[in-house]
């Protein structure tokens, strides 16, 4: 039997530091080894590789446990060490985060996934805490190859940085940071050719694809209920992230949302606009203040659109 491969985002290997497993890259259906086990990667050669748009190493499946300590350590050392880059900092979290909702997305019932995605949650809430530079920082970052792991990284610090400024509680940050995130897992059980909706403005939806795409919310629930150890604030986060104050949402249409559901869903609208359909962030917060007018808060339609000033988004 071969040796199976698993996938490992590039931003999750940091320049300099030794690996604890080999490194591969993949070569027209073939695994070169590119690095062997205590060797580093050269910083110039990974500006290369991610110039180049190349997205993923491999690793021998049988190191995933090795890797998932190299990564543990790296989230770590992301939200201690004062003296890394910023920049540095925001692609070790970002790759984290993407590495766990990806992990979540194809094994839905792995709780060491769901464990690895509440890592990558902290990590967002512990470098954005203090930080106004980071989340700045972590909007630089462009999607890859798949554009809904990048706007649940932005989602989730977004919400995370404006909860923190309302002084909203430790556990209600934690289930808005893991929330956001995993808003739309349920995006594994829909049909391949309706995910590419999620990169597309509703209006332009056909009937048939506006209620296949009003589904995603509840099959998220449905995936994450699996699990049997989701928190419920997590689950209701991830259920109602489409919901308006309105009941012009879905799935259900309700009229009453938690302080931490509204941010979520607030930040999600926002963000849908900047990376998944690529507007300018100031255009898309004034069409926010236009368009959600009555389906937020103005309160926090107002809060979203000053920090966003403050922190350098807009």
């Amino acid at each position: 039997m071969g040796v199976e491969y698993s996938p490992i985002r590039v931003s999750t290997i940091k320049p300099q530091k030794k690996l604890t497993f080999d490194l591969h890259i993949r070569f027209k259906e073939q695994f070169l080894l590119y690095l062997k086990v205590g060797e580093a990667v050269d910083r110039d050669k990974l500006k290369k590789l991610k110039k180049q748009k190349v997205a993923r190493f491999f690793i021998d499946s049988n190191d995933e446990e090795k890797y998932q300590h190299y990564l543990d350590d790296l989230l770590d050392a992301a939200v201690t060490d004062k003296n890394m880059a910023a920049s540095d900092r925001a692609d070790i979290v970002s790759g984290a985060a993407k590495n766990a909702v990806e992990e979540m997305r194809e094994n839905p019932s792995s709780k060491k996934a769901y464990k690895a995605t509440e890592k990558a949650s902290k990590g967002i809430i512990d470098v954005v805490k203090n930080n106004p530079e980071m989340l700045k920082e972590l909007f630089k970052i462009k999607s890859e190859e798949d554009v809904t792991l990048q706007t649940a990284v932005n989602t989730s610090s977004l919400a995370v940085r404006m909860a923190q400024l309302k002084g909203m509680s430790e556990e209600e940050i934690e289930a808005i940071s893991t929330g956001g995130l995993l808003r739309d897992v349920g995006i594994t059980k829909m049909d391949k050719k309706y995910q590419e909706l999620f990169s597309k403005p509703l209006e332009t939806f056909t009937n048939i694809e506006l209620k296949i795409y009003k589904t995603h919310p509840q099959l998220g629930v449905k995936v994450l209920e699996e699990l049997e150890t989701v928190p419920q604030e997590v689950l209701s986060i991830v259920h109602t992230h489409e919901e308006k104050l309105s009941g012009m949402g879905f799935p259900r249409g309700i009229k009453k949302l938690s302080p931490a559901e509204e941010i979520v869903s607030l930040c999600s609208s926002y963000d849908r606009l900047v990376t998944c359909l690529d507007g300018d962030p100031k255009e898309a917060i004034k069409t926010i203040g236009i368009d959600e007018l009555g389906n937020y808060n103005l309160d926090n339609i107002t809060f979203l659109k000053k920090m966003l000033k403050d922190d350098g988004l807009i």
